[in-house]
């Protein structure tokens, strides 16, 4: 998926957006099939190369999604798209579960595979009417994958707003990574509780994120101008979230922490749509998700290591600090909101990236 993340991003600032988004779900709603043939055991094979191809597709959908969303919407809108955005997708985290759980009940495994598919491919025919085509502004010289990632790193390098974004998402999965793996460890181990208690804290944690992402959605007109002070602000209650010392603080912090992620999420994805040129946003939403990528597996895979070293709390408060420092280090670097880049022509494209020095310090 690392290797996939940027290349994708140079074919969905290729093809048209919409194809992109549409495919992508096609192709989940074919590569779930051969579950179907899972029967036994033996079948984990089949289990974990679907699961590969799947998140491959996910490659293609999750920034060629991003990058329609400026194209749909007008450039004072950017902001609430992504907060409604964000309120369905919490919605969805916390039905989904019981659904497939009762889905699952119902039909048996097959018959929520046949299901899963299904929805994949209604999902498909309404995708193909997004209203997102080609990117706007790509240059007519002939295609060379490892050129087109070349200019997406110059292009990010020469707008220091990004670079600040991409610095600040990268310290924060450093946290986020092995946090997001210790909660079972934290129950039994810190709180000296059966695993099961660990429920009461994911409960928790969605219901913050839902209620969060209506918050977002209410306020966001009011936020037009302030993404920069609510990602910071956002990212440093995370931190200050997973210190908590007990099951109940823990459930009431854990709380406040989802409810911090949906306003994390929209304003720093809103800041790199608004600074971002429609012809690279495709390969800009790919660089910054494979940085965090990268962030997440390193922090994951020392965190283990590091709670057999040191204890579980000091992990989570190592991570805890790492999120802080995220948001310390977006409210001191990241001054102001950016404005909507015009769209550009092909001439436009090809000079360099106006530098947002209001935005950086």
């Amino acid at each position: 998926m690392l290797v996939l993340a940027p290349l994708a991003g140079v074919f969905v600032d290729r093809w048209h957006r919409a194809y992109t988004i549409a495919g992508a779900v096609l192709a989940r709603a074919v590569l779930v099939l051969p579950l179907l043939t899972v029967t036994t055991r033996a079948g984990f094979g089949v289990i974990l190369g679907v699961t590969v191809l799947a998140n491959a597709a996910s490659q293609f959908f999750m920034p060629a999604a991003s990058a329609a969303v400026p194209v749909v919407v007008a450039q004072e809108q950017v902001g609430q798209a992504n907060s409604l955005l964000s309120l369905v997708s919490g919605g969805i985290t916390v039905i989904a579960p019981g659904a497939a759980a009762l889905l699952f009940a119902g039909v048996g495994p097959h018959g929520t595979v046949v299901a899963l598919s299904a929805l994949y491919a209604l999902a498909t025919l309404v995708l193909l009417f997004v209203p997102a085509g080609r990117p706007v502004g790509r240059g007519q010289e002939a295609p060379s994958v490892v050129r087109e990632m070349r200019a997406g790193l110059r292009y990010m390098r020469r707008s220091s707003l990004l670079v600040a974004l991409i610095s600040m998402a990268f310290v924060a999965m450093l946290g986020v990574g092995a946090l997001s793996v210790l909660d079972v460890v934290f129950v039994t181990r810190a709180l000296h509780l059966r695993a099961a208690t660990v429920g009461i804290l994911l409960t928790s944690s969605g219901a913050g994120t839902l209620a969060g992402g209506i918050a977002i959605s209410m306020l966001n007109t009011r936020l037009t101008r302030s993404y920069h002070w609510l990602l910071g602000v956002a990212t440093l209650v995370a931190g200050l979230g997973y210190l908590a010392p007990t099951l109940p603080a823990a459930a009431v912090v854990l709380f406040m922490v989802g409810l911090s992620f949906p306003p994390l999420t929209v304003s720093a994805m809103t800041m790199v749509q608004l600074v971002t040129e429609d012809a690279f946003m495709g390969r800009v939403m790919s660089l910054l998700n494979t940085s965090m990528a990268v962030a997440t597996i390193a922090s994951m895979a020392c965190g283990g290591v590091l709670t057999d070293l040191f204890g579980v709390r000091q992990v989570i408060a190592g991570g805890a600090v790492l999120l802080m420092a995220a948001g310390l280090l977006s409210l001191r670097i990241i001054r102001t909101t950016p404005t909507r880049q015009r769209r550009p022509d092909a001439a436009a494209a090809a000079a360099p990236v106006p530098e947002m020095v209001a935005s950086v310090r």
